[in-house]
């Protein structure tokens, strides 16, 4: 095998080596919980705790220290509520099982927000069904209890350990890494036009610019919040000037111009790089269009080099600065809606751990307590395709998991099943920072099944029940979702294509409005577009999605991103032409027709006709791009309609 395959082997199945530490943060109280327990003869304590530390390091990942101190205090109230809960609960049959049913619907419905807030509802079902089983098999509440609170306490100090020596550093690497991909992604405009490779840049700059944004909500000195967050807002205001030239470069530009352009970028990448004013000059000549270009170049260099923004500009931007509180209410209210998806969402896992509690009960399945959890893991979102994809990793993952685990138990003595157990928890969540799901499920089987192997050393074939049990969750779990209650991405995404139209109709309305109304709706544009780009990446993973129906939905994706940028040039220059109005009339309309035939594409009473023909683009660059892209739109919607017998 050549050394580049090994390597590349090893980079699947193991992990980078910036993921370690914060790997080890979450193994070291894992394996302190089980090994100390363990010790004093409480091996079910210690695997409670084992799996305590497990969901409480997870959720800690990537956030501020503060944050992580202030996350980490609730989940611990949580652990001690839902142990508290399932031993009070777990000897009357009908009360348990209500119970559980109650908070999948309620996990269901945190399914929409931020991913450390979702785990709240995750954990706290997790560590529901686990002590339930506890319970169930007469291990003592106070111990058990004992044991999760020393695992969480154990948690919160390997994360906040290292406060004190990298307070403001891990902040300065994102402030950095956002000036370095911002400027990386000014220089690639200038070398490519493939649109996938410039969407790739902008992403990468908007994730570092979270990342910058979110931890500004944890600096605890006023006077540096305000800083950090008016250096980003400058960023941010940049990458609005960076999108604008994407889509002048799409333009038919003469030659020359567009040869002093990219000379223009590439000094101005280069000075952004190494923390310098931009002092690039671009000169104008005859041709009308290169004046929009000089504007936004010396606006740009103004914007980056001398402007200064006021609380009141960067608190408008919700989509970046929003704290987890306004964040949380503002998703449960949208989710409390009874036609939402979060409501079918947990009403599904409600059904589907209904049937596994059952089984479970009327078989008295041993161990059946990991049918509930494997299909409480699996639907972790409600849209099918993600879902199933999770089903099928996490059945050969685990298969895979038993068989080298049986393998080393079938092998190894019993003496050496705590080294085992702690081989395996490490490389479980140094995969864990890995997309292969199917790398960390067979990480975490070997986990599960080494540390119940310790409460019954000389039962081999706890490997087999372990597959078992996996196959009976995932079934049950593939059945409901595919079955009984589909949450096809289809069925709503209508609902995502309006919203997004109909806020490029207002962003439309308000372009000769003062500067701050147009901010406010490119901001709500923005957000309805990662919403809809994140349904419409959903929907190409469902099964059966015909090649021709995913390049079409990929291919409306990037009209309105078009669309969203042209406007945004257009709110950056102003439009100069002495009919603006009638050009905004129009555009509304065209819009607004767009919008009313969207849902009525596939039909063919009422054919769509378009006069490409007759079509013509304006003298004016602006004019021309945003034209262009609303006739993009209508030709899709055009193309959808089946074909017509005469």
């Amino acid at each position: 095998m050549k050394k580049h395959s090994l390597r590349s082997l090893w980079s699947r199945w193991f992990s980078n080596a910036a993921d370690i530490p914060d790997s080890i943060r979450i193994t070291i109280p894992m394996l302190m919980s089980l090994g100390l327990f363990y010790f004093f003869g409480f091996t079910a304590a210690g695997i409670s705790g084992l799996i305590t530390a497990w969901l409480l390091g997870t959720q800690a990942r990537d956030l501020p220290y503060l944050k992580r101190l202030q996350i980490l205090s609730i989940s611990v109230l949580l652990t001690a509520l839902s142990t508290y809960l399932a031993f009070s609960v777990f000897d009357n049959l009908w009360l348990s099982s209500l119970t559980l049913c109650s908070i999948a619907i309620v996990y269901g419905l945190m399914s929409n927000q931020r991913p450390h807030i979702r785990s709240f509802g995750y954990n706290f079902g997790f560590t529901y069904i686990m002590s339930i089983h506890f319970a169930s098999t007469d291990n003592a509440f106070f111990i058990i209890l004992i044991a999760n609170l020393f695992a969480a306490g154990s948690v919160i100090l390997t994360s906040l350990i290292l406060w004190p020596f990298f307070k403001g550093r891990i902040l300065q690497n994102h402030i950095h890494s956002v000036t370095f991909t911002l400027a990386d992604w000014l220089n690639t405009v200038r070398l490519t036009d493939d649109e996938s490779v410039l969407e790739e840049k902008r992403q990468q700059f908007y994730s570092c610019a979270h990342k910058v944004a979110y931890y500004s909500n944890s600096i605890t000195s006023v006077k540096r919040t305000e800083q950090v967050r008016i250096d980003l807002q400058r960023s941010l205001e940049v990458a609005e000037y960076i999108i604008s030239l994407e889509r002048i470069l799409s333009f038919n530009l003469q030659e020359n111009t567009r040869r002093r352009l990219s000379n223009w970028i590439e000094q101005a990448a280069r000075e952004i790089k190494q923390h310098q004013q931009i002092t690039a000059i671009f000169d104008v000549n005859e041709h009308k269009n290169n004046q929009y270009i000089v504007d936004l170049l010396e606006q740009l260099k103004r914007c980056y080099n001398f402007s200064t923004f006021s609380t009141l500009d960067y608190s408008k931007n919700i989509y970046l600065f929003t704290s987890d509180t306004v964040s949380f209410l503002r998703n449960f209210k949208h989710a409390l809606h009874l036609k939402s998806k979060e409501w079918r969402h947990g009403g599904k896992i409600a059904i589907t751990l209904a049937i596994t509690q059952f089984l479970t009960i009327f078989y008295q399945i041993p161990q059946g307590y990991w049918i509930s959890l494997t299909a409480f893991i699996v639907l972790l979102t409600s849209s099918i395709g993600v879902t199933n994809h999770r089903i099928w990793h996490r059945f050969y993952g685990t298969a895979l998991g038993g068989f080298y685990s049986f393998v080393c138990l079938y092998f190894f003595p019993n003496q050496h099943l705590i080294i085992l157990t702690s081989i395996s928890v490490f490389f479980a969540f140094t995969t864990y920072h890995k997309e292969r799901y199917d790398i960390h499920v067979f990480w975490l089987t070997s986990m599960i099944v080494f540390s119940i192997s310790l409460l019954s050393p000389d039962n081999t074939y706890v490997t087999f029940y372990r597959i078992i049990d996996t196959l009976f969750g995932v079934t049950i779990a593939f059945s409901i979702n595919y079955f009984v209650a589909p949450s096809w991405t289809m069925r709503w995404l209508d609902l995502y294509i309006a919203r997004m139209i109909r806020s490029q109709i207002l962003y439309v309305t308000v372009l000769n409005k003062p500067l701050f109304e147009q901010k406010l709706n490119l901001y709500k544009a923005q957000d309805n577009y990662y919403a809809l780009k994140g349904e419409i990446f959903n929907l190409l993973k469902e099964p059966n999605l015909s090649p021709r129906t995913s390049k079409d939905w990929k291919s409306l994706l990037v009209i309105l991103r078009r669309l969203s940028d042209s406007l945004l040039l257009a709110t950056k220059l102003g439009l100069n032409t002495p009919d603006d109005n009638n050009y905004t009339q129009k555009w509304i309309k065209q819009l607004s027709d767009i919008e009313k035939r969207f849902p009525h594409r596939y039909e063919i009473d009422q054919p769509i006709e378009i006069d490409t023909d007759n079509y013509e683009h304006s003298a004016d660059m602006l004019c021309s791009l945003i034209e262009e892209d609303i006739n993009q739109l209508e030709l899709w919607l055009c193309y959808q309609q089946a074909f017509p017998l005469k």
